[in-house]
């Protein structure tokens, strides 16, 4: 006989205890997912409020990108709501522009979303590593492809 004749039973447990445990759970991560995006918010307030944000747009414009682009590219990379909210926004005076920005922001999710994961896997040995490589690359890679995209069908 293949198989070991001396099986161990399974042990059912309450299914109610296993349900109860399971919506706890994921209320803590659903409030966890959005105190992080308060906390980027309010790290983003504390930014432009300050100036810094400002001043990093400053620097970005020497380097010929509009204050209004480089707004939306720093507040997307730390936030991508508010990102993705200024990106939209840029629609009127630079459309294929903001096209390719929000899909390359919703592509690479932001610093919030990074940390969001990384708060969720750093109790196991996953390495964000792998994680932070391949959001950037599917930044680019949405934007290659949203380009493709909008040249086809003339958008």
């Amino acid at each position: 006989n293949k198989f070991n004749s001396k099986q161990t039973p399974i042990k059912l447990s309450n299914i109610g205890e296993i349900l109860g445990d399971s919506i706890k759970k994921s209320i803590s991560t659903i409030l966890s997912i959005g105190g992080f995006i308060v906390l980027f918010s309010v790290i983003l307030n504390i930014l432009e409020s300050s100036g810094i944000l400002i001043i990093l747009t400053s620097i970005l414009e020497k380097f010929g990108i509009a204050k209004s682009i480089s707004l939306s590219i720093i507040t997307g990379i730390i936030e991508l709501t508010n990102g993705v909210n200024l990106s939209c926004g840029l629609y009127t005076t630079f459309p294929l522009f903001s096209i390719l920005l929000t899909s390359f922001l919703l592509g690479i999710g932001g610093l919030s979303v990074l940390l969001q994961v990384y708060s969720i896997i750093s109790k196991t040995d996953l390495s964000i590593k792998p994680y932070i490589v391949g959001k950037i690359l599917h930044g680019f890679i949405s934007a290659f492809y949203t380009i493709i995209l909008v040249y086809i069908f003339k958008i």
